[in-house]
């Protein structure tokens, strides 16, 4: 669906790893921080996930995370947003030709969407 919005720049992995730089051209939520359009460098350690704006203001966001499974494999990792109207909400980042990913907890704004809203969009990106 929106794999056209994103483009990623530069990612290095490792097992227990991952870090990747990103640009994102829509404002999005991670936990109770919402984040402007722009590049970001997105840092996975275990169940932990840094996400922070380059350049300008450098905002950042760290959420904890659960571990999540899914049915499809994907060659590349992958960020996913679930989306609602014009609202964006960080829900999960996927590891390289696995199974496994870690999934972020609704916020309690995305929960209320969710409620309100009838369809949820899924957005992803190739990390590369």
């Amino acid at each position: 669906f929106a794999a056209g919005l994103f483009t990623a720049l530069a990612c290095s992995l490792s097992p227990q790893s991952a870090t990747a730089r990103a640009e994102v051209p829509f404002a999005f939520q991670i936990g109770q921080s919402i984040m402007p359009a722009g590049k970001y460098l997105v840092q996975q350690s275990g169940a932990l996930l840094t996400v922070r704006e380059e350049g300008g203001t450098n905002r950042s966001a760290i959420q904890l995370t659960l571990p999540t499974s899914r049915a499809l494999v994907s060659a590349q990792p992958k960020l996913e947003f679930h989306r609602y109207g014009s609202s964006y909400f960080l829900a999960a980042i996927w590891s390289q030709d696995s199974h496994e990913g870690h999934a972020l907890p609704k916020s309690k704004a995305e929960q209320e969407l969710s409620r309100s809203v009838q369809l949820v969009q899924t957005a992803s990106i190739s990390l590369q």
